[in-house]
């Protein structure tokens, strides 16, 4: 697997050859793969006084240091994903198929435009997902404008709507033109059996704590359900291995 190196390259200044250079070492240290330097470096068709050199303006003591500290930071991350069942505790159930349908429209939408919507609250949600689409290099705009719905001028074929109630006027006419026009459409509402869920294919439905408070006036935990559930989709997209071939556990929801 390739690892994103980026962070990293720009902290370090490091040169295109040197980031080519430590993402062979990071892939070396995730196999757990047992190289001297002088092995190492015939493999990779560089010299060891390279790698050497590499491993010093990292920080690291040699080429040793360096596939050590490495190998302790990707078992971190390994572990880390054995927490996957503490998130979806807190996001609840959520049927295997949907995850499947929504990893499918992503990558049959991978050069299309993607539109998002969500207004009020859910506004600053539109706003991660479009930034978090956009890093991974997808075409996601945010936008709530009767005008790009209404006659699909940016030829987008997927839209992505958030809205807690899944009744929001401003929210419903966009999902309503966009399958008037034969866009897919994905929704994360709290509303099951709302004209917004029923536009959408998946409709992921997240608890909704506070179904009557429409001012948000108390806590409400659906906004970091959608986060939750939002980055643990994106990670399935980079790693699809992880892919449940079974719904998640019910789940005693706060």
């Amino acid at each position: 697997m390739k690892h994103d190196l980026y962070k990293l390259a720009e902290q370090y200044h490091l040169s295109n050859s040197e980031q080519a250079l430590l993402q062979a070492v990071v892939e070396a240290a995730d196999q757990n793969a047992q190289y001297s330097v002088r092995e190492f470096a015939a493999r990779n068709y560089t010299s060891p006084a390279a790698i050497i050199r590499l491993s010093k303006k990292l920080g690291y003591t040699g080429y040793t240091d360096m596939v050590y500290r490495l190998q302790f930071l990707l078992q971190n991350e390994i572990s880390n994903r054995t927490h996957a069942s503490h998130i979806t505790s807190f996001i609840g159930e959520i049927p295997p198929e949907q995850i499947h349908s929504f990893l499918a429209l992503l990558a049959k939408n991978r050069q299309s435009p993607i539109l998002i919507t969500g207004t009020g609250f859910c506004a600053p949600l539109r706003d991660f997902l479009v930034r978090k689409l956009l890093v991974l290099g997808y075409h996601a705009i945010g936008t709530n404008s009767y005008e790009v719905y209404e006659n699909n001028a940016l030829q987008a074929k997927l839209v992505i709507a958030i809205s807690k109630s899944g009744t929001t006027d401003t929210i419903v006419k966009p999902v309503q033109d966009a399958r008037r026009l034969g866009m897919d459409v994905v929704a994360f509402t709290g509303g099951q059996h709302s004209p917004i869920a029923q536009q959408a294919d998946p409709a992921f439905i997240l608890l909704d704590d506070k179904i009557l408070d429409d001012r948000n006036l108390t806590a409400n935990y659906f906004y970091a359900r959608v986060l939750i559930l939002f980055e643990y989709l994106m990670d399935l997209s980079l790693d699809p291995r992880d892919t449940p071939g079974e719904a998640f556990p019910a789940a005693n929801l706060p």
